[in-house]
């Protein structure tokens, strides 16, 4: 060593000279804390004695190559072998060579490096790296389940397969008992359990505690709780997962603290999908049964309309033909009609009512298609088919929208005929697009609704018009709500009522 420079000293991984001949002639002090050679005792052996390529691969050969034919290169330009350390164990390494010549003679430094810890971590980044793209794989499966004891045992199957974790079961609570229920577990978990246990409030337990607490608990040792349900288990060390108020995930081992904060870490992250899952399990069964209710409810409204039709209409016809005559017969012998004509306002009020009853029943059916339709031409269609007199209607911008056509025209005929019905022929009614794009409006210039009635307006029944039937702006809600709009009233810009209409899905422009 006393030929070499004596800086080698100051690096601090281990360093050899080693001669032409591949020889190491010596070496820092740094080889024996990390290959456990002194640095003598190293002095005298083949450098590939020490270095060696578990994989007879390139870095063998290369470096076999170069002791023999040293061309400058980068110190950069590593090599990865392995060390034999005198305990006879060996390590990774990374190694850099350097040619340099003194006396006459070519050396080679050599610098090894212990990637040990550095191994270590890229093994422990590419496991968890598995392991989350495993854990995203599990997921998108899950999210196909429908059935919650279905995704409990998968939710189960991949703590098992996964993560590898072949203690693990799953509790499910039981609402009708206030209890939690075992519900799936592991056959190893069945091995050495056996009998699953039911936890309850009555009954001091860890898992009880955890499930009402809300938060995971790692039990590193669960002969040192007090509490626990079975002093004699042989599970010694738990994971105690919450799935929200669902039940709980129990992950064990047969050994004292057996988990990590990885296994910790990614056992929540898990716990929380399969939360996620049964949410998602709970509210599409609570929207098949919705469904169900509503497709009873529109059978009894089509039923309802059926019997209007049918019952009503009939018997409203037979009146009306009689009164005919009966007119006549008055005018034959100079009769006073005055008490016909109020019968005739009577049934024909009658007749306005059921279409109207009729129109409200059909309008809260769900709207299946929609087109892309003009406000304009619609509006202008609208219009045409009230009764308006010498009222006006203008457009002042129009919009392209997806709508139900018939469904659209509806609502707006029940607001034009509102108009002119509480404002007379004078009024000018206004339809047009909102400012932000976000649907149209349809305004008047007449006296407005008072805003104590304005929640009111919308309910069947309620109208301001002694003459009314009080359905026509409830149609136009329901109008509204099949096509998943907002509808809100307020005062226009030329003091009437003005009806907005949000959550429009505007049409592209062609």
């Amino acid at each position: 060593m006393k030929r070499f420079p004596e800086a080698l000293e100051g690096i601090p991984d281990a360093v050899v000279i080693v001669d032409s001949e591949g020889v190491v002639r010596a070496g820092n002090s740094r080889i024996e804390a990390n290959l456990g050679y002194a640095p003598d005792a190293v002095e005298g052996m083949s450098l590939e004695s020490l270095l060696y390529d578990p994989d007879d691969g390139t870095a063998g050969a290369e470096l076999h190559q170069y002791i023999r034919d040293p061309q400058p290169r980068s110190m950069a330009a590593s090599l990865d072998l392995h060390a034999s350390r005198a305990d006879g164990t060996e390590v990774p390494v990374t190694i850099s060579l350097g040619p340099f010549e003194q006396g006459g003679e070519r050396y080679l430094v050599v610098t090894i490096v212990d990637v040990r810890e550095k191994r270590a971590q890229e093994a422990e980044l590419h496991r968890r790296t598995q392991t989350l793209e495993a854990l995203h794989e599990a997921t998108q499966e899950l999210l196909k389940t429908t059935d919650r004891e279905f995704a409990a045992e998968a939710a189960v199957e991949y703590v098992e397969e996964v993560l590898g974790h072949s203690i693990a079961a799953i509790w499910l609570y039981d609402d009708d008992r206030d209890v939690l229920a075992p519900a799936v577990w592991t056959d190893t978990a069945d091995e050495i359990v056996g009998d699953h246990p039911t936890f309850g409030p009555h009954d001091p337990s860890i898992s009880w505690a955890t499930f009402e607490s809300g938060d995971a608990v790692y039990v590193a040792d669960t002969h040192a709780e007090t509490d626990r349900h079975n002093p004699d288990s042989p599970i010694l060390s738990e994971l105690i997962l919450p799935l929200g108020r669902y039940g709980l995930l129990d992950i064990g081992a047969t050994e004292r603290d057996a988990f990590d904060e990885t296994d910790l870490a990614v056992a929540r992250l898990w716990a929380a999908t399969v939360t996620m899952v049964f949410v998602r399990i709970e509210r599409e069964r609570q929207l098949r049964v919705r469904e169900r209710e509503i497709l009873r409810e529109r059978d009894r409204l089509e039923e309802f309309a059926s019997l209007v039709s049918h019952d009503l209409r009939s018997p409203l016809n037979v009146a009306a033909g009689n009164l005919d005559l009966l007119r006549e017969k008055l005018r034959g012998e100079d009769g006073d009609a005055a008490e016909v004509d109020a019968l005739a306002r009577a049934l024909a009020r009658m007749e306005a009512l059921v279409e109207d009853m009729l129109a409200l029943a059909r309008q809260g059916a769900a709207i299946d298609e929609t087109e892309a339709v003009s406000l304009a031409a619609v509006a202008t269609e609208s219009w045409e088919a009230v009764d308006a007199g010498d009222a006006a209607m203008v457009v002042a911008d129009d919009l392209g929208l997806q709508a139900d056509r018939s469904r659209l025209r509806q609502a707006l005929e029940n607001l034009f005929a509102n108009a002119v019905a509480h404002v007379g022929e004078s009024v000018r009614v206004e339809v047009g697009a909102l400012v932000d794009g976000e649907g149209f409006y349809v305004a008047d210039d007449g006296p407005g609704i008072p805003a104590d009635r304005r929640d009111e307006v919308f309910d069947a029944g309620i109208s301001t018009d002694p003459e009314g039937t009080g359905f026509g702006l409830k149609i136009v809600s329901e109008v509204a709500d099949a096509h998943g709009w907002t509808l809100t009233l307020g005062d226009g810009d030329a003091g009437g009522a003005r009806f907005e209409f949000r959550g429009v899905d505007v049409a592209a422009d062609e």
